[in-house]
């Protein structure tokens, strides 16, 4: 069991670390709605809300690298879970990038068909982000059963938000005459681009909790 091989401080950081990301997600859906409900300075703060979770998060990865660096563990386990919490990270880094991006769009003047298929894609996210929370604490659990089986469903959901992302990008070129200046066009591009991003390193997540009960099974 993973609590056997890993030093409990780093247990109890991991468990922060993937509900920091699940408050990050839950913070970045809170100021879509805002904005969907003309409350545009609640948005921007709950948007600057979502980028300082990100910090917080960063501080928490940084303490289970510096832990992970001194422990004595298998090397090729402790190369896979430093690639784990490094994936966790990038997915926290892209929906910084995404508020980053919102809290400058002028969000209601995007024609609503690309709002909507956004919306879509950051529905994706949240739900990949709650089950590779739900992943993780399963496998460090020991549940690797019900690990094994979140994780192919972060794979289903992850092709999903492929598809959507293929769609946003359809609308952005079918509503282009809409999206003016031609900056504006650029950052909802971005945005969309940050959160398949953000799916992707969900399933990144995944495919190194498979390597990590792999290894444990060899160790």
């Amino acid at each position: 069991m993973f609590k056997d091989i890993l030093p409990e401080q780093i247990i109890i950081l991991l468990d922060e670390l993937v509900d920091k990301l699940s408050d990050l997600t839950g913070s970045f859906l809170d100021s879509i709605k805002l904005l969907n409900e003309m409350r545009i300075g609640e948005a921007r703060r709950k948007l600057r809300d979502t980028m300082k979770i990100e910090s917080e998060a960063d501080i928490v990865k940084k303490k289970i690298i510096a832990l992970l660096e001194e422990s004595r563990i298998d090397p090729g386990f402790k190369e896979d879970f430093f690639h784990l919490i490094k994936r966790i990270d990038s997915v926290a880094d892209w929906i910084k990038e995404a508020a980053r991006e919102l809290i400058i769009i002028p969000y209601l003047e995007v024609p609503q068909p690309i709002r909507e298929g956004i919306e879509k894609l950051i529905d994706k996210v949240v739900e990949l982000a709650e089950k590779v929370n739900r992943a993780i604490k399963s496998t460090m659990s020991g549940e690797y059963g019900e690990a094994v089986e979140l994780i192919s469903e972060i794979e289903k959901l992850e092709e999903e938000a492929d598809q959507i992302n293929l769609e946003n990008r359809g609308k952005l070129l079918e509503y282009s005459e809409q999206l003016k200046p031609i900056t504006l066009a650029l950052l909802v591009h971005d945005l969309n681009q940050d959160l398949e991003e953000a799916a992707d390193s969900c399933e990144d997540v995944g495919d190194y909790l498979r390597a990590l009960i792999a290894s444990w099974k060899r160790i």
